[in-house]
């Protein structure tokens, strides 16, 4: 890898790409527009498991069906997914589903999908992995992502790629393939991220959106290509990467095979989509420009909308292209999340089913001033730290402290990390409007009441957030075949159930504590700053 071949990539980075289509040719127009009967079914392909969802041709969710699968560490920071069981799970859930009696295969239209983002799959031309899918938690690229840096500083790779690149990031992961696995490389013909994958698996057909493709940090801002120079720099085949476009368009048509294990009609399309990011932007109603989405599951991470890509004053990220082709998303991620929590619950109450009530309940009555304080850094930390090597930590433990003053600081240390990645948002000068909450089983009030009183702001609970990605997945269908003409009718099923405000008590509380967490981060790096 040259670094004087750096002069040769373009001086724009991969956020500024145009995601809107230069003709209406990409609808598949399998449904009259305003066209009221038939379903979609919609397929969110998480960490932990599938939710699978129908809905009506208002993106209404009418039945949905959740099947779990495991996730696999191994020595070196590992941990893959196997997508023969992601695939078997997308199976089970929409027989489950069909099996209800509400809605039979012959009523669907259209098929969407989303997923985790930021995972690798090299597949063969069927789209069969030929690896299991290295999944976003994994680390064993802090090695390529440091040797990228040493050749491509940071400011360069700003430049270049749009954003600074991690070990999280799906170059170092395509430079480890290329180098550590050659075997592997030699064969794969695609890759891919998880959404693609499942998409390949269901159609046989290559293709991914703009904003999975910027992601990639692999994309001509002005072609909406993938960027040859990008490409060539880091010795990657380009076509190697998936037909790229917008979002609500066509990939493929179920293969009579997947259909039948499915029970759908065969030939039923299939919707390009995008990731969970753009896909929750939607289904959580966070359309209009300042709209904010924080999504609390296994990470966190907050989504704002942008009329322009913007640009970061510190040169780190670029924004991601929204479904919508009119608008963007601002994306930081915080690492750990209620991964943290599942973490020290697993560690406190063995493999069981978590207590929430529980766990609300002994969290309210830790409120001394003395709780520990928790840094959530347990896999590294990206907004605003950026820093793959940093580790988390109790600060300040007492004999006296117990179950619920460790509970309380995974909350706290979770909420602090979430309102430092506001901070950093809001330096790129958008300001914020509303802020809309999603999340799994984990987010309790108790959580989303420190949340508010960490952000200084209320928050905006999403009815069914469990069902955001999914019913964005839907809607996007809904665009792509056109039933609808654009994403304008979104927001009529994003119906807020409460708004949460920031408590006095509460706002003290973090006032006082939020620095001192903040300052942890310079503590604590020279501990790991060697792996």
């Amino acid at each position: 890898m040259d670094p004087s071949h750096c002069n040769h990539v373009m001086d724009r980075t991969v956020g500024a790409i145009d995601p809107r289509p230069r003709s209406d040719a990409w609808r598949a127009a399998a449904v009259p527009r305003g066209a009221r009967t038939g379903n979609v079914v919609a397929y969110d392909v998480g960490t932990s498991g599938v939710k699978a969802a129908i809905t009506d041709l208002t993106g209404r969710v009418v039945a949905s069906r959740y099947v779990s699968y495991g996730l696999e560490t191994q020595p070196g920071g590992q941990v893959v997914q196997d997508l023969d069981e992601i695939m078997a799970a997308i199976g089970s859930a929409t027989r489950d589903l069909l099996s209800m009696g509400r809605v039979t295969g012959t009523d669907i239209v259209g098929v969407g999908v989303t997923g985790q983002m930021f995972n690798l799959v090299a597949a063969d031309a069927r789209g069969e992995p030929l690896l299991p899918m290295i999944h976003w938690l994994d680390l064993r690229t802090v090695a390529q992502a440091e040797a990228l840096k040493r050749v491509i500083p940071p400011p360069d790779q700003f430049r270049i790629f749009g954003s600074i690149v991690t070990a999280k990031d799906l170059i170092p992961r395509i430079i480890w393939l290329r180098d550590e696995r050659p075997d592997i490389w030699r064969r794969t013909v695609w890759l891919l991220d998880c959404k693609d994958a499942v998409i390949m698996r269901l159609t046989g057909a290559a293709a991914t959106d703009y904003g999975t493709g910027a992601a990639f940090r692999l994309l001509d801002p002005g072609t909406r290509a993938w960027s040859a120079a990008a490409c060539s720099l880091l010795d990657f085949p380009p076509e190697r990467l998936p037909p790229i476009g917008p979002a609500p368009r066509v990939a493929g048509w179920l293969r009579p095979d997947t259909a039948g294990v499915l029970g759908l009609p065969k030939g039923t399309p299939v919707i390009v989509g995008g990731g969970d990011v753009l896909a929750t932007q939607v289904g959580s109603g966070a359309l209009g420009v300042g709209d904010a989405q924080l999504s609390v599951g296994t990470a966190a991470y907050w989504g704002i909308t942008l009329a322009e890509p913007g640009m970061d004053p510190s040169g780190r990220v670029g924004a991601l292209a929204h479904m919508d082709p009119e608008r963007w998303i601002l994306w930081l991620e915080i690492a750990t999340a209620g991964g943290a929590m599942a973490w020290l619950v697993r560690i406190l109450d063995g493999d069981g089913p978590p207590d929430h009530t529980a766990v609300d309940r002994l969290v309210r009555d830790a409120i001394g001033d003395e709780t520990p304080i928790f840094a959530p850094w347990l896999t590294g930390e990206r907004a605003p730290l950026f820093d793959d090597e940093v580790r988390g930590a109790f600060v300040g433990l007492q004999l006296r402290h117990g179950r619920g003053h460790l509970l309380r600081a995974v909350m706290e240390g979770v909420a602090f990390q979430i309102r430092w990645a506001f901070d950093y948002a809001v330096s790129f000068g958008q300001p914020v409007e509303t802020v809309r909450a999603i999340g799994g089983g984990a987010l309790s009030d108790v959580w989303l009441q420190i949340i508010a009183d960490a952000l200084e702001r209320p928050v905006l609970m999403v009815a069914n957030g469990h069902d955001a990605g999914a019913r964005g997945a839907a809607e996007n269908v809904l665009v792509a075949l056109g039933v609808e003409p654009d994403f304008g009718f979104v927001a009529r099923g994003a119906r807020i159930i409460r708004t949460v405000w920031p408590d006095q008590a509460g706002l003290d509380r973090m006032a006082l504590r939020y620095p001192a967490y903040r300052d942890l981060y310079e503590a604590l790096r020279p501990l790991h700053a060697d792996g």
